[in-house]
């Protein structure tokens, strides 16, 4: 399976592992870390006092509290100007960020108001830090729950949503906000209501010569590919942690009978349905 992240030069990963979607990275005074990953990521300082750097920034400085949003595919370098503590929470990529921050909310015009050097970063709140060290003392406490912290991210969305205003939410979430952006939401919304990538096209309203250039040059990889690997992700998910019968997601997903969806999963997860769920109810 390929990696979607990769950190260099890390002094100690003191809690969670490089692939987990939330982790602590502590930082000596002095040393760096190098984040990157194929999904967008919050950043949360939990500790210190650091420097960032990427492609639009140079050795900006960030405090203890503050928040930092890091667009997929972009290169971060974070530098310890004291012994610091940071919780990285990756946004997976069935996290729909329509549903907490509407386009209209963070619209063209209102991303041109915000200043450049704040874009992108998110002052610190009491509230927001109460919550951001409580997930810091779940990972201390030993829980390694995906599903758990998944849910906690998207409540960590919530929060923000619910305790900056306006002003501060279009600056936060303005780096990722981009035309390309929400052309990639609104695929994520609709590819699984369609069964061919002529349909999503449709509803693009682009030929379909012209919806394959747009989405190989957002996606770096063919809709017909994107949409096996995406929908192959939903059946993992919905087999592992929801409540539908098999029967039934073997008709949702259009398989011909029970068990074709069951050689289907053997093949691509190495499980039957039934050992998939009771794997994951184990661990949860």
């Amino acid at each position: 399976m390929k990696s979607h992240s990769a950190e260099k030069h890390i002094d100690n990963v003191q809690y969670g592992n490089q692939d987990s979607i939330i982790k602590v990275i502590k930082l000596s005074e002095g040393k760096s870390v190098q984040i990157f990953s194929q999904l967008n990521q919050i950043i949360f300082i939990s500790g210190g006092d650091l420097t960032i750097s990427h492609k639009e920034i140079l050795n900006k400085k960030v405090k203890e509290g503050e928040s930092v949003l890091i667009p997929m595919h972009t290169p971060c370098v974070f530098k310890a100007k004291q012994d610091s503590n940071i919780l990285v929470m990756k946004l997976e990529d069935y996290i729909n960020l329509h549903d907490y921050f509407p386009p209209s909310l963070v619209s063209q015009k209102e991303r041109a108001k915000a200043k450049d050097s704040d874009v992108g970063f998110l002052k610190p709140h009491q509230r927001i830090t109460e919550f951001a060290n409580m997930l810091v003392n779940y990972l201390k406490d030993g829980i390694k729950s995906i599903r758990f912290f998944d849910l906690k991210i998207q409540e960590f969305l919530l929060m923000v949503q619910i305790y900056y205003d306006k002003q501060h939410v279009v600056k936060f979430m303005s780096p990722i906000y981009s035309n390309d952006f929400i052309f990639s939401n609104n695929v994520y919304r609709n590819f699984d209501k369609i069964k061919t990538v002529k349909e999503l096209a449709k509803i693009f309203d682009y030929s379909l010569s012209g919806f394959e250039k747009k989405f190989k040059r957002v996606f770096d990889e063919s809709p017909y590919r994107w949409i096996r690997e995406q929908r192959s992700k939903k059946i993992y998910q919905e087999v592992s942690f929801g409540q539908k019968s098999f029967t039934r997601l073997a008709e949702e997903y259009g398989f011909s009978s029970p068990a074709h969806f069951n050689d289907f999963c053997k093949q691509f997860y190495g499980a039957t349905p039934g050992e998939l769920r009771k794997k994951m109810r184990a661990q949860v």
